[in-house]
């Protein structure tokens, strides 16, 4: 491996070494902490705390808890002993990565951020698609269990039963962490959006801007918490402005965006239903898709109406890409992906460098776009 392909972890122990062997740090002397050479080196303590560890594997220091590493003399080495020569060479951490999918909408931000800081930790990603699959995700972990990875990273496939794999990752403590949806009863490490906190956000917006009928449109979502989440806030937005909310104008079997039914048949379903929808219930001003794709449907069916957005009907949803001028369309909720899969990488980094236990939950916050597909309704 060249000294330009070497992980970070990797480069600072050689450093040492020759540090050692040249007689910088001689016995019993203090070699930098991993404060230090975090600083010194622009990398995570993690990565410091590697390169220091490998070095107490190999018998150069002594880590003594409270007061430093310190150089260890007089101790025979086999001849080559070092992360360089090819009896002893440590590979780089390697991490699996399992997601639905990943394109502009939703799922490119969040690898891009997971191999960022995979990289900057001197870790090589292995990234999988389950196709929001569950017998997909099933296999996707086996093959990476089989590969040899130290960590894995898994989007969970909604489904009403968990996936066996992940129980057993769980029961053999092997170190894994959920992103985007997590399990409940399950004490895993997870970092995702508040979707709660989004959706309210989202919805505080519309009310105030004088949207009194709102329609939530979604996949069914019993078992699966980013729809349960999101209807919560929902409902929570609705309660804190005075607002009595109508089930009866929301759809929530939409089916083709579930996987495995996206058929050309389910699609013209759909769009047929939230035809209906309108139809039937002129009092509807906006429609409020819990996805991308979904908002899509919503397009459809009003424009199929003869109707326009937002001048007839407004549409909300959560993420959506730019248009090819950098411009949004919709005004949607943006997750903030690659902060999302920074901090999955470090959650796992944390299981299996340091041996930290799993159940550590990340909410984090999002972002409301306006876009062109709202206006004010007053």
């Amino acid at each position: 491996m060249s000294e330009l392909n070497q992980p970070l972890y990797q480069m600072i122990y050689n450093y040492l070494i020759e540090n050692i062997k040249s007689g910088k740090y001689t016995d019993g002397d203090r070699v930098p902490s991993e404060k230090e050479l975090a600083e010194e080196f622009g990398v995570s303590r993690i990565t410091s705390k590697k390169a220091l560890e490998m070095l107490a594997e190999n018998g150069y220091i002594k880590r003594m808890p409270g007061k430093g590493s310190f150089v260890v003399g007089n101790v025979e080495r086999e001849a080559g002993t070092g992360i360089n020569s090819s009896s002893t060479r440590i590979r780089p951490l390697l991490i699996g990565v399992v997601i639905s999918d990943f394109d502009v909408s939703y799922g490119a931000g969040l690898l891009s951020g997971i191999e960022k800081e995979a990289t900057e930790n001197g870790c090589f990603i292995i990234p999988r698609r389950s196709c929001g699959r569950q017998d997909c995700e099933e296999q996707a972990i086996e093959d990476l269990l089989d590969m040899g990875v130290d960590g894995i990273l898994v989007m969970p496939v909604h489904g009403e039963n968990y996936n066996h794999k992940i129980l057993k990752m769980v029961l053999d403590k092997f170190p894994f962490v959920l992103i985007d949806r997590y399990l409940k009863g399950i004490g895993v490490s997870f970092v995702g959006s508040d979707n709660v906190a989004a959706s309210k956000k989202a919805c505080d917006y519309l009310l105030d801007i004088g949207h009194k009928n709102i329609s939530f449109l979604s996949p069914p979502y019993v078992d699966t918490s980013t729809i349960e989440d999101r209807i919560e806030g929902f409902i929570k937005s609705h309660s804190e402005h005075g607002m009595i909310i109508d089930e009866s104008i929301w759809l929530t079997d939409l089916t083709c965006t579930m996987p495995g039914k996206n058929s050309q048949e389910n699609i013209l379903s759909d769009i047929e239903k939230i035809k209906l929808l309108l139809e039937n219930n002129k009092q509807i001003t906006c429609l409020f898709a819990a996805e991308y794709n979904i908002a899509l449907l919503a397009m459809e069916a009003i424009k199929s109406l003869g109707l326009k957005v937002p001048h007839d009907v407004s549409v909300l949803c959560f993420d959506g890409p730019k248009n090819y001028i950098g411009e949004y369309f919709f005004t949607h909720i943006r997750q903030r992906e690659e902060e999302m899969g920074a901090t999955a990488v470090k959650l796992l980094l944390k299981q299996m460098l340091e041996k930290e236990e799993p159940g550590i939950k990340k909410f984090l916050d999002t972002d409301l776009v306006i876009g062109a597909s709202t206006k004010e309704n007053k």
